[in-house]
């Protein structure tokens, strides 16, 4: 496949599938409070629910991760662009009677959705290299085009056809991902700049630091594993610890956010047609933020205070300002900071993984950190539902969010005071002496 053209398919598929997965995430908060009367059940439970489609994407990352080495990553890109949008349209045509069907649809499409991230996010990376910071954050802009449009389109067509109509055209919209998948290729045309592909492969030779010195697969593995064992991956990389436990707070508090956002205008007497426009006003913060996110990445020493302990410290005081004021300009105002600081954070966190991990352990930290991340948000969720459920208050749930958001202004101080990681925009493979042959 010419390079050319890897570069152009691996970008629109990881934009197809961000674009589709946070925007339709997003949008389930306009249907939650009719969710909750449909089932007859709380909003802890469906909060809860609605997770699984992002949650189940990320936690399916180890089993895909072993999966994509034994496929290629074209069948798994199709088969989960397949899943993703049988999912919406199960929702569609089969009458859901009892929340376990809603639980099951929801799984399958997160299921599929988690096939094809793992993929992307490889293929992004294998295609891209040294430039893969920065590609993989003009790529993110798609997350907060879709929860800019999303969530009125799906509000658009429950009102005036039924939300199985939406779930259909959700659907069609998803069915792209098996277009997109069917030009997916990574293997056999690794890069040069790293240890990258399948790593499953004995013999196969990859090249580290310039085109003549290789390091085999096999030797690279043996040396990681001789050092700390399964573990290594922490024991290993310190900067990726202090990322670790910052990504897996932060996920918690956005999935709560994308899911409670538009019910909180409800609650305070919005109709849903004008509630719904929370979230856009959040996805119009997060578009400034990548504007403002993309720069950072080629400053070394503003990426972690200004990038992401700033974000962090604002994330907490917007959550908190609700526990004394929950006015309509005082959400719509923290929407936007809301989604201005986390549309920082995720630019520059995700684009440091890269830096905070070696070439041979980049796939395991994909695969942890989704993992940990989907499991966390799930809680999140069910937790912010439970305290409204509770204190029938969202004040109290977005307050909660705030507490969060204070550990994870801790974590963030931590990591710059003891930041060391090398500028974003350079090949760093001395980033670990593990993949370094002398």
């Amino acid at each position: 496949m010419n390079v050319n053209a890897r570069k152009i398919h691996s970008f629109v598929g990881r934009c197809l599938y961000l674009f589709l997965l946070d925007g339709t995430m997003k949008a389930y908060g306009v249907i939650l409070e009719r969710t909750v009367s449909s089932f007859n059940t709380n909003h802890a439970m469906v909060g809860f629910i609605f997770t699984f489609q992002t949650s189940v994407a990320f936690m399916s990352a180890p089993v895909v991760n072993r999966l994509q080495g034994r496929l290629s990553p074209r069948i798994v890109a199709v088969v989960g662009g397949f899943l993703a949008s049988a999912g919406f349209v199960c929702r569609a045509v089969i009458p859901l009677t009892a929340i376990w069907q809603l639980l099951m649809a929801l799984t399958i499409t997160g299921l599929g959705f988690g096939m094809v991230n793992f993929v992307t996010l490889v293929c992004l990376k294998d295609a891209f290299g040294k430039d893969y910071p920065t590609v993989f954050t003009v790529a993110v802009f798609s997350i907060y085009v879709g929860i800019c449009t999303l969530p009125p389109l799906l509000e658009y067509l429950t009102r005036n056809f039924g939300e199985s109509v939406g779930m259909m055209v959700f659907g069609g919209l998803t069915s792209s991902l098996v277009v997109s998948g069917i030009f997916t290729g990574v293997g056999g045309e690794s890069r040069s700049d790293g240890v990258s592909g399948d790593l499953s492969s004995e013999g196969t030779m990859h090249e580290v630091v310039g085109e003549d010195d290789a390091v085999p697969v096999e030797q690279v593995r043996q040396e990681c594993d001789d050092m700390t064992g399964r573990f290594s991956l922490f024991t290993e990389h310190r900067e990726f610890v202090f990322l670790f436990v910052s990504v897996i707070l932060a996920f918690s508090s956005y999935l709560s956010w994308s899911i409670y956002l538009v019910p909180y205008g409800q609650y305070l007497g919005l109709d849903p047609a004008t509630a719904v426009w929370l979230s856009t006003i959040g996805g119009i913060g997060g578009i400034f933020g990548k504007a403002f996110g993309l720069p950072l990445l080629r400053r070394q020493g503003l990426a972690i205070p200004i990038g992401v302990l700033i974000p962090t410290i604002l994330l907490a005081v917007s959550y908190g300002v609700t526990l004394f004021l929950d006015g309509l300009v005082i959400l719509a105002a923290m929407s936007i900071v809301s989604g201005y600081c986390l549309s920082i954070w995720g630019c520059i966190v995700s684009a440091m993984i890269p830096l905070t991990v070696c070439d041979y352990h980049f796939k395991d930290a994909i695969a942890t950190t989704a993992f940990f991340s989907g499991a966390t948000g799930m809680m999140g969720a069910f937790f912010t539902g439970a305290v409204f459920d509770v204190s029938e208050s969202y004040r109290y749930s977005f307050a909660m969010l705030a507490v969060v958001g204070l550990a994870g202004t801790v974590v963030s101080s931590m990591w710059y005071r003891s930041a060391s990681i090398l500028p974003v925009n350079e090949l760093v493979t001395e980033r670990s002496h593990l993949l370094n042959p002398e």
